[in-house]
């Protein structure tokens, strides 16, 4: 049975199937997630993906490029002169967001130094590059050796290659099989559950962590997702943190006997692995798909998630969202602006205990209402629970991002079990 809604009317069912309806239609099922007019719809029926060619490119000048191996994102390489070269980096459809993800391996019989342009026909560049020679540890490019042209408004790095393999990346490269090993390992916690829900449109495991202690019926709970967007590494790798911090909290015993928490950490296993600038395999901004499901990855979270809500007769009350751009942010939503509130108590305590506890750290937050259909919203027009988009800076330091995740974890901690929920 399903049941429209009208406008201005409210629904709000605290265990599992919770719809709330803020000026806008919302349809309610027996089972899995309910669907949700939001305010600023976004067509995400499947859009047609270029994929790019594999393949190793030869040039006359001895200079070898790769683009074969997952997450990588290359579409041509061709010489200019002896020691110059350009790198074509395209999306793997439009429009998009601005978030030109580049991966590739360099080599050469003979050691010398080489000028790559990165050409993005359709984008411009974001991500300051990183460099490898075994893709696990990851350096910094020299400034010195970063050239931009005001003008074209290319960027030209300056690289010493040689016959060990040089890899260039926007980011890190972490690819689906190194999540699932993430996955593998956290679930060595006894606390840690680890199972796949199901699989992505291409087939690639999405995986689903539990972490509780004795029987979570009835036990509020804590979501937590990440990797939806492939470029935006910062964000993933402050999830982790958090979750690791979580279970090294000297609390977290006395935490599991009322709380649990479910983490999603890899969505867009697909995008992920063939290195796309924002979308999964269907074309689609898998964070603008929360109203009606329509992308495999999302429909396939959203049921999971809602299914077991209402099997464990359990409340969300809190669901973080991890996620980069260009400054640490935390877009939360403007109690002043729904219609029913939630805790918003719980994120200004967090937050100010983040800057209690991290010297020079400011929480900065951005509030604003139900707009497009993202997890912000999702988690509110879904479980009537307090939502925070969690956005880590493109260029935050490793160390700060581990610091600040393990922390945000630690506190949230002290905070909920300070208190009367």
């Amino acid at each position: 049975m399903r049941i429209k809604i009208g406008y201005g009317v409210l629904v709000y069912i605290v265990y599992g199937l919770a719809c709330v309806s803020i000026g806008a239609g919302c349809s309610v099922s027996q089972k899995g997630a309910s669907t949700y007019d939001f305010p600023k719809p976004v067509d995400t029926h499947s859009k047609t993906i270029a994929y790019q060619e594999k393949k190793v490119y030869a040039t006359a000048a001895g200079l070898y490029a790769s683009n074969l191996f997952d997450g990588a994102r290359l579409n041509n390489f061709r010489q200019i002169s002896d020691s110059s070269f350009y790198a074509t980096i395209m999306p793997e459809n439009e429009p998009i967001n601005q978030s030109a993800w580049y991966a590739f391996k360099l080599w050469r019989k003979e050691a010398s130094e080489q000028y790559v342009t990165l050409e993005y026909p359709t984008g411009k560049h974001r991500f300051y590059p990183k460099l490898s020679h075994d893709g696990v540890t990851w350096s910094l490019l020299d400034s010195a050796r970063i050239l931009y042209d005001s003008a074209s408004q290319m960027t030209t790095l300056k690289l010493e290659v040689s016959s060990d393999t040089l890899w260039v990346a926007a980011q890190e490269v972490l690819d689906a099989k190194m999540g699932l090993q993430w996955c593998e390992t956290i679930s060595e916690s006894e606390l840690v559950t680890y199972e796949t829900i199901g699989r992505s449109a291409l087939g690639r495991q999405i995986p689903w962590l539990q972490i509780k202690e004795g029987d979570p019926k009835g036990k509020k709970m804590i979501v937590v997702l990440s990797r939806q967007h492939p470029p935006e590494v910062t964000g993933y790798l402050a999830m982790q943190a958090f979750i690791e911090g979580l279970l090294q909290s000297d609390q977290i015993d006395e935490f599991l006997e009322e709380y649990q928490v479910f983490v999603y950490p890899l969505i867009n296993p697909d995008g992920v692995d063939l290195g796309h600038w924002r979308h999964n395999s269907g074309g689609v901004d898998l964070n603008r798909d929360w109203a009606y499901y329509r992308q495999p990855e999302t429909r396939l979270v959203a049921n999971h998630l809602a299914n077991a809500v209402d099997s464990l007769k359990a409340q969300v009350i809190l669901g973080l969202d991890f996620h980069s751009t260009f400054h640490d942010v935390y877009y939360t939503l403007d109690a002043d602006k729904i219609s029913v509130q939630t805790i918003p108590w719980l994120r200004n305590q967090w937050f100010a205990s983040l800057e209690n506890q991290i010297e020079g750290y400011h929480a900065n937050e951005s509030a604003a209402g139900l707009g497009t259909p993202v997890t912000k919203g999702w988690f509110y027009t879904q479980f009537g629970a307090e939502g925070i988009t969690y956005e880590i800076g493109d260029s935050t330091p490793r160390d700060e991002i581990q610091t600040i995740g393990s922390v945000s974890a630690q506190e949230l901690i002290k905070i909920l079990l300070q208190s009367d929920l």
